[in-house]
């Protein structure tokens, strides 16, 4: 029993040894601490593609905000934080995407917008934050069709619900 005690007590600190993986997750969860080697290399790339997708979609919605408030949350506050950088760079149009129907709380969201933008130095027009669909590509028509026409069924290749020959293995 003790040499079971001795070698699971090695064992905990030898794990306890081993060196953390490096983050790949932005800042402010990714940002170097004292050693510079916190992050790895490919944290760069990844940042790029981000900001590539957000200047593709410049978007804000309801989930940026506290629910039934004008208030940003967290996540709303980080995200309009890296559209003022990337506008400030590059310019464009902020959309605010909603599906609320209270004019008031749509309005008193859209001038929080303004009064963030504002504070970060973007200069805020009319033109620059507009209430509209997101951006992006989106998707066909025949696409949209055919989830709508889908959507909630489903349909087994056979009456059973599975197939003749059995469940079949996962190959990864």
């Amino acid at each position: 029993m003790r040499r079971l005690f001795v070698l699971g007590a090695a064992a905990v600190l030898l794990l306890g040894c081993n060196e953390s993986a490096k983050r790949l997750n932005a800042p402010p969860h990714g940002i170097p601490g004292e050693n510079a080697t916190d992050t790895t290399d490919m944290q760069g790339t990844f940042t790029y593609m981000v900001d590539n997708a957000m200047l593709a979609d410049m978007t804000i919605t309801d989930m940026h905000f506290f629910p039934h408030r004008a208030m940003l949350n967290t996540l709303g506050e980080q995200r309009l934080s890296r559209f003022a950088s990337l506008m400030d760079a590059y310019g464009g149009q902020l959309r605010m995407s909603t599906d609320l129907s209270d004019a008031s709380l749509i309005a008193s969201r859209l001038q929080t917008v303004r009064e963030f933008l504002t504070q970060t130095g973007i200069p805020t027009t009319a033109e620059v934050i507009l209430r509209d669909m997101p951006g992006g590509r989106g998707m066909d028509a025949d696409e949209a069709i055919l989830i709508r026409a889908t959507e909630g069924t489903y349909r087994p290749s056979n009456e059973n619900g599975s197939s003749p020959e059995g469940p079949q293995p996962v190959v990864p």
